[in-house]
């Protein structure tokens, strides 16, 4: 069941992560670039988590995840402080 959610998370920042392209590429709002970045780090940020727990990763990824999520949020307040 844990996989299967962490998979429906991942291809939900994705699909988040094309809506905000294709807006990007519409208005050429900086916002919603901001937003596209969001998206594939957080998308990127789950496939780091999900690799260290099935061990492909070897190492401690705790202050990668940490450090992506502060990227994230960063950039969601970018674009809410730039819209």
């Amino acid at each position: 069941m844990e996989m299967l959610l962490d998979v429906a998370i991942i291809s939900l920042a994705l699909a988040l992560m094309g809506v905000s392209y294709l807006a990007y590429r519409k208005s050429h709002l900086r916002a919603t670039l901001y937003l596209t970045l969001a998206f594939l780090l957080f998308a990127f940020k789950k496939i780091v988590e999900i690799s260290a727990e099935s061990r492909v990763i070897k190492h401690e990824v705790g202050v990668i995840v940490d450090f992506l999520e502060v990227l994230v949020l960063l950039l969601f307040l970018l674009a809410l402080w730039k819209r």
